[in-house]
């Protein structure tokens, strides 16, 4: 109970911030090759990722999602205004205050459009995340008024409450609360450091206070074996893994990156740390990280993973105490600005290497409160 009463206490202390940390940069973009030779390769002129080992080189959600996060960090704002544009006007039929991005869109048959019109959550909070913390960073209140109206959509349509949990984000509009009345529920699509800022820059909807506290007990759930896996189930209070989906991989993986990445102010960083110690034991007798785990029976893959999940990785080992293996993990990062190189990397690996390098180099921090620190920015106030 202790915990969650801290949690509620920086709540309320984080409200009482949001003026004093309205703010912007004055300082000029800094280079960031890795984002250079991401952008290049997966990103068009018009705002559109495009994961090219598709062969209907589609675009999802997440991927616009990401890239605007990345155009703030490297303060891009050309290309986040590009990427933002298209998103809205392609996957939210021009208003994403009032329609969820669909979370696929590429060919079919001779003609380009949505593909499945279902949103993906994940992807939403991404995108909502990174217009408020845009808004604050280059003083724009355009942004934060979209982030906001996509902030209520959200809550409105892709939460509900979860015997066990309380009001938790869906991982999408439809198609997660089986005929049994179990609810599925994917643990990465919860970054603690987002959840944090939703709850702090949102004060006065207390359902986000809500959200953000049932996000850290999902991950303190679903975490207890030392692995994550990609997908849970609730039903009457009780968790267990879907029986077709045992697995932690290829969502999996971000999981741990996120927590990472959180702010070790946070109260539920160290705890969640912790948790994952039997990993960074086995990340030391490996050197690598097994491209799947299974949770509930302890199993992993004898196969490493894909050189983005080894990336992914660095930010975990440094977290944990372990700086030396992580600067090993690091070196599976993609820092370059050639365009080649990035196809070959591929875009899911390139989407883990950036956040992981990104982070690893000291572009971008995030504070207890959640917010977005960019690299060598000067904090002023937004007035």
């Amino acid at each position: 109970m202790a915990l969650w009463r801290n949690l509620l206490q920086r709540l309320g202390q984080g409200a009482l911030l949001l003026a004093a940390t309205a703010a912007c940069s004055a300082t000029p973009a800094q280079a960031w090759p890795a984002w250079d030779g991401f952008k290049s390769a997966f990103v068009s002129e018009d705002g559109r990722v495009i994961d090219r080992s598709q062969e209907d080189l589609r675009t999802v959600s997440e991927g616009q999602s990401y890239a605007l996060f990345f155009a703030l960090v490297a303060q891009d704002q050309k290309a986040f205004d590009a990427i933002l544009n298209w998103t809205e006007n392609n996957l939210s039929a021009g208003d994403m205050g009032k329609q969820l991005p669909a979370w696929i869109w590429g060919k079919k048959g001779e003609s380009w459009g949505v593909i499945d019109a279902n949103s993906a959550s994940d992807a939403d909070l991404w995108i909502a995340y990174a217009l408020l913390e845009a808004s604050r960073v280059w003083c724009n209140q355009t942004y934060a008024d979209k982030a906001r109206t996509l902030g209520d959509l959200i809550l409105n349509k892709e939460s509900m409450e979860v015997s066990g949990l309380g009001l938790s984000i869906l991982p999408g509009h439809t198609g997660f609360v089986l005929d049994n009345g179990a609810v599925k529920l994917n643990p990465s699509y919860l970054p603690p450091f987002m959840m944090a800022r939703f709850a702090n820059a949102w004060a006065d909807d207390s359902r986000w206070a809500q959200v953000y506290l049932a996000s850290q007990k999902l991950l303190l759930d679903t975490g207890r074996t030392g692995q994550y896996p990609d997908w849970v189930l609730y039903n009457n209070g009780e968790m267990s893994l879907p029986d077709d989906e045992q697995r932690g991989d290829y969502d999996a993986i971000r999981t741990y990156l996120w927590i990472a990445m959180s702010s070790e102010n946070d109260p539920t960083t160290a705890p969640l740390l912790k948790q994952l110690s039997p990993l960074a034991a086995l990340l030391l007798k490996r050197q690598n990280m097994p491209e799947w785990f299974e949770p509930m029976t302890g199993k992993f893959s004898t196969e490493r993973g894909p050189s983005g999940f080894q990336a992914s990785m660095a930010p975990f080992l440094q977290a944990i105490g372990m700086p030396e293996l992580a600067k090993k993990f690091h070196t599976q990062s993609l820092k370059t600005s050639n365009k080649e190189a990035w196809l070959k990397y591929g875009y899911y690996n390139g989407a883990l290497s950036l956040f992981a390098q990104g982070y690893m180099d000291k572009f971008y921090r995030f504070n207890s409160l959640g917010e977005l620190l960019p690299r060598g920015k000067e904090v002023k106030s937004c007035g």
